[in-house]
């Protein structure tokens, strides 16, 4: 086979040259005119959700009757804050129900946020609850979610609704049942009202598709609001909702989280059961190099534990046929949550070589560092061999990119055109071979090594021995990353959520290497949340971070442009905690935010 090597790619510059540009018009000449089959699913999904929103004010006009004082007072409380409200009969189920569903009505569907309402259950479920209300004997403790508004990530099951991805081919037929998260959700009290977005086939961190449209941000509409569960994470920055349910396979909950200024939380993997979420690719359950789960985000902290709560409750008592045989509940101890006698040792990471923080991602650690000290915690630098990052990473692109051409991906599709946050990885997975070999050696020789990951994992198809290799050495990583806090006797460590903040639309695509905080600890199947700490200053409106990791490209290019006129965006933090320890994660989250 004829190899390019970097010495002939070097003398005969304008041959190689002449060979791209010939390929290229071949390759253009040739392409078929990509033609969406699913214009009509998307006018008549509009058609019913316009036809629920009309239904929905009309009950909103005729049952609501608050006060503008008490609906403020609702939006702004906490699930314990509105438990009071119940048991003091101040207002009810309903109340609550209708009040953020207006909100979310009038502003979630305008902002991308919400893709379904699911009105006629939660009425039934709020006025089922205010007649549970008037027993005497009744105790609302028992159900963590009772009365609460819930909206959940497009992805869930839930009777009434389409589990769509965003792609018209799944926007054919209503589902029938709830998996486990609604019915556990609806055991605890809570009360599913909403359907919310994502990206096409929640493969971006900024949510958008052609089916229900682009999340904007809550604060600034040329910016996204993160992704995949970027409906969530604005829908409830507008108070349209409480408490809301996301997934997260790379950073999907904290991205989000930390764009908004919310609170979310992703569990490790085997803390909650994985079934009851629609299918991403037909090969997801072979899936085993990407830890996801699901978990909550809200404003308000104790809404976290609540979820948590109702997600490890009742769960033995579900139907077999949602349930997963394979699985183990752990319970969840909803007190070591709030254990401010318990004193940590906590790790600071400030950078990933990747790309390093911004200036107010910076801060924002400082200050979490300072609210650990005062209330009694250690805190030490965590510096550890970067490699292990880089490894890791690689394997993120390894594993999305080995089925050698994204097959899974095209087979979902069904025809339906791709959202152009694909083209990095089409381009590397489709590309004829000699282009494919010209282009790595040029990536090498300019030095850029982000967006060499992408194509050297593009190359070719994982074998079945290869894709074992790659479950080894993960393993090994997550030993070797568990040895090292065991040593340092580490009981969390905080980093940043991103490289930036959130970031323009139609640029998270350029910018995969900035996620590397959150999509390296699902290799490792570690437990981590996102916290709110403050906001970009004036005087950090710019991104001059050396690069450690190649030469400024792209990627780069994209945070400059992220954190010019950014001041007052929200800045996170992320705290990061051993499998399983999710009591010990989410108590530091709270220390970090309060």
């Amino acid at each position: 086979m004829f190899k390019i090597n970097q010495d002939w790619l070097l003398k005969n510059k304008y041959t190689a040259l002449s060979i791209v540009a010939s390929v290229g018009l071949l390759m253009l000449t040739f392409r078929k005119k990509n033609l969406n089959p699913f214009e009509s699913t998307y006018k008549r999904v509009s058609q019913e959700i316009q036809q629920k929103v009309l239904q929905a004010r009309y009950v909103i006009q005729t049952e609501l009757k608050l006060s503008n004082e008490n609906k403020t007072l609702i939006l702004n409380s906490s699930i314990p804050q509105i438990h009071q409200f119940y048991e003091s009969k101040k207002f009810t189920c309903l109340d609550v129900l209708l009040t953020f569903l207006e909100v979310a009505l009038e502003k979630g569907f305008k902002m991308g946020y919400l893709n379904d309402v699911n009105l006629e259950d939660a009425i039934q479920k709020a006025r089922q609850l205010d007649q549970e209300l008037k027993s005497k004997d009744y105790k609302i403790e028992n159900k963590p979610l009772f009365g609460i508004p819930i909206s959940v990530k497009d992805t869930f099951i839930i009777k009434g609704t389409y589990q769509a991805f965003g792609c018209g081919a799944y926007a054919q037929k209503r589902s029938e049942i709830d998996g486990i998260q609604g019915y556990l959700i609806n055991k605890s009290g809570g009360i599913i009202f909403a359907k919310t977005n994502l990206p096409q086939f929640g493969f971006s961190y900024e949510s958008w598709n052609y089916l229900f449209g682009r999340s904007i941000h809550p604060q600034d509409p040329t910016r996204t609001s993160g992704g995949s569960t970027g409906g969530e994470g604005g829908l409830i920055a507008i108070n349209g909702s409480p408490l809301g349910l996301g997934s997260d396979s790379g950073g999907s909950i904290r991205i989000p989280s930390h764009f908004c200024g919310l609170y979310g939380y992703k569990p490790s993997s085997k803390r909650l059961i994985m079934r009851g979420q629609a299918k991403g690719v037909p090969t997801w359950d072979g899936i085993r190099n990407i830890a996801s789960c699901y978990g909550p985000m809200s404003k308000h902290f104790p809404n976290l534990v609540n979820m948590m709560s109702a997600l490890t409750t009742n769960y033995e008592q579900a139907p077999i046929n949602i349930k997963d045989i394979n699985f183990v509940m752990k319970q969840f101890d909803e007190k070591e949550c709030y254990n401010n006698n318990k004193k940590y040792k906590i790790g600071v990471l400030r950078k990933i070589n990747l790309l390093l923080p911004c200036k107010a991602n910076q801060r924002a650690l400082d200050i979490a560092v300072e609210k650990l000290k005062a209330q009694g915690h250690t805190v030490i630098e965590f510096e550890i061999d970067q490699s292990i990052f880089e490894n890791v990473f690689q394997h993120v692109y390894d594993v999305m990119l080995g089925d050698g051409g994204m097959k899974g991906t095209y087979e979902l599709y069904k025809g339906e055109p791709w959202i152009s946050h694909f083209d990095n990885f089409k381009k590397a997975t489709h590309s004829c071979w000699l282009w494919k070999k010209i282009y790595q050696k040029w990536l090498k020789c300019q030095d850029r090594k982000r967006e060499l990951m992408i194509w050297n994992a593009g190359d070719h198809g994982l074998s079945y021995y290869e894709n074992l290799h790659i479950t080894t050495r993960l393993t090994a990583y997550q030993i070797q990353m568990i040895q090292i806090w065991h040593d340092l006797q580490l009981d969390a460590v905080i980093s940043p959520v991103t490289a930036g903040v959130a970031v323009k639309h139609n640029t998270a695509q350029n910018c995969f290497s900035g996620i590397s905080y959150t999509f390296i600890w699902n290799m490792i199947d570690f437990s981590c949340g996102s916290v709110p700490i403050t906001t970009v200053q004036e005087d950090e409106q710019y991104y001059n971070e050396q690069s450690l990791f190649g030469k400024k490209d792209i990627e780069y290019k994209v945070l400059e442009e992220t954190m010019e006129h950014s001041t007052g965006l929200p800045v996170g933090i992320q705290v990061i905690s051993k499998p399983l320890e999710d009591e010990v994660c989410l108590n530091i989250m709270r220390q970090c935010g309060q």
